[in-house]
């Protein structure tokens, strides 16, 4: 996505799907001495009793794999595009011109990062690194989120330079870490996207928040996915452990409502796949080479710690006066709605032809004259504010009977069929494509429908 577009981009999202182990692409600068085995480096401070603890490793490039706090693991590592890391895009090439700090794709669940880490330096409550990015996309290689092409680059190794310092207890409040990273470009640009600092989290972390530091007002979000100008936490759905993210260059007048996102990949297929995320993002256009510099702050704990902690930072930061945090009970596990607000709507169907139907979702039985399976159905009110309205298509030879999300799905007739449960149901869950061009707006039981990507939209009830 561009610099100039105000609407999230779900970075290197359909590729979690794949996990492949590449080959080693590259090692540490000689320079490099970690002073932990195993290629590790890692701060800890106490906080509530318990430390928060932050690692790097050399299998990453110096990205942040590991965050720990009272026994639990923040991040997913499961592969190079994960972690908790520093990533860019240029001039609408997306996923094909994407600086990545862990490594690439290709890098997969393997041991080693095409990114070259060049620079590492611990301080009691810092750790800094400094390397040249991999790119996420190999020369002449394209995914499906890659709208101009193959980007313009020769090898795997983009010549940008990322320099990251991380810092624990930053502004004086315990349980926040600041995230400064520079990205040092070698060429202009007409636009970019800086990724300035990404988290992707187990799937436990399902309760989404967002937070204004202003006045600690808070409220559940959808699991989205999403873009804010307001900062966004995650959490278990019992508020035991969370974490959010802060800047306070955030929104940009130019993007007044984004820059934080959220993700919900919950549900992925596969050992390892399954993950929640956030992002911390800045977009510019008109980048000259040099030095570009962002900071995130990122606090963990409770969602109450959270909270607290986000609403402090913001007064240390800004040399205003915290307010009163409001007395907001953390969010209890989902119960099931009473019956009748779990009523069926219309029923649903997906199909099971190759070549014709397979994987769209469909009130019609016999759609496109191919076979179909029964799956559910949609709920005939909403029983939460985050159930998803869908509509079916009417326009005949276009999309009639064909489920969506976009009452405008393809510039044509739409009508309501109801509502996808969001959680507490037994049912089939349901994704909705995002990719233009292949299955925007296009819901099925496939979260990468023909190979595009897609995103968790809502169950089909039973």
């Amino acid at each position: 996505m561009s610099a100039s577009t105000p609407l999230p981009r779900p970075l290197r999202a359909a590729l979690l799907l794949v996990g492949l182990a590449g080959a080693a692409q590259a090692e540490d600068a000689p320079s490099i001495a970690w002073p932990e085995p195993g290629g590790r480096a890692t701060i800890s401070r106490v906080f509530n009793g318990s430390p928060i603890t932050v690692g790097v490793s050399s299998r990453t490039g110096g990205a942040i794999d590991s965050l720990t706090w009272g026994g639990t693991e923040f991040i997913n590592a499961h592969d190079h595009g994960r972690e908790l890391q520093s990533a860019s895009s240029y001039d609408g090439y997306g996923e094909c011109l994407n600086p990545t700090e862990a490594g690439s794709d290709s890098d997969g669940t393997g041991p080693r990062s095409t990114t070259l880490l060049t620079e590492l330096k611990r301080g009691p409550d810092t750790l800094q690194t400094r390397s040249q990015m991999a790119y996420w996309i190999e020369p002449g290689r394209v995914t499906g989120s890659c709208p101009k092409g193959p980007g313009p680059h020769a090898g795997p190794r983009s010549d940008d330079v990322l320099a990251k310092t991380v810092t624990l207890g930053a502004a004086g409040v315990a349980n926040a870490i600041a995230y400064r990273a520079t990205y040092i470009t070698a060429q202009p640009h007409e636009s970019a996207t800086f990724e300035a600092a990404t988290a992707y989290m187990p799937p436990d972390f399902t309760a989404f928040w967002n937070l204004d530091p202003a006045t600690g007002q808070s409220a559940p979000l959808s699991a989205g996915p999403g873009e804010q100008g307001v900062p966004v936490i995650l959490a278990t759905p019992d508020g035991s452990r969370a974490m959010g993210v802060y800047s306070p260059a955030l929104p940009q007048a130019t993007v007044p409502n984004a820059g934080y996102g959220r993700f919900n990949f919950a549900t992925l297929p596969g050992p390892g796949n399954a993950t929640v995320k956030w992002n911390c993002v800045f977009r510019e256009n008109n980048v000259p080479a040099g030095a570009h510099s962002y900071t995130c702050y990122v606090v963990v704990g409770t969602l109450q710690d959270v909270r607290a902690g986000l609403v402090a930072l913001r007064a240390a930061l800004t040399g205003g006066r915290a307010p009163p945090l409001p007395a907001d009970p953390a969010p209890a596990p989902q119960a099931a709605a009473p019956p009748a607000a779990r009523a069926p709507g219309v029923a649903l169907y997906v199909g099971t032809q190759q070549g014709c139907n397979a994987g769209e979702v469909t009130i019609d039985p016999g759609y496109k004259g191919c076979a179909t399976a029964p799956i559910g159905a949609t709920l005939a009110q909403p029983s939460s504010p985050a159930d998803a309205p869908v509509y079916a298509g009417t326009a005949a030879g276009l999309d009639a009977g064909l489920v969506t999300n976009n009452p405008r799905h393809l510039d044509a007739g739409t009508r309501p069929i109801g509502y996808l449960a969001s959680a507490g149901a037994g049912g089939t869950p349901l994704y909705v494509g995002l990719q233009g061009g292949c299955n925007a707006g296009v819901v099925s039981t496939n979260p990468a429908h023909l190979n595009c990507r897609g995103a968790p939209l809502g169950i089909a009830v039973r």
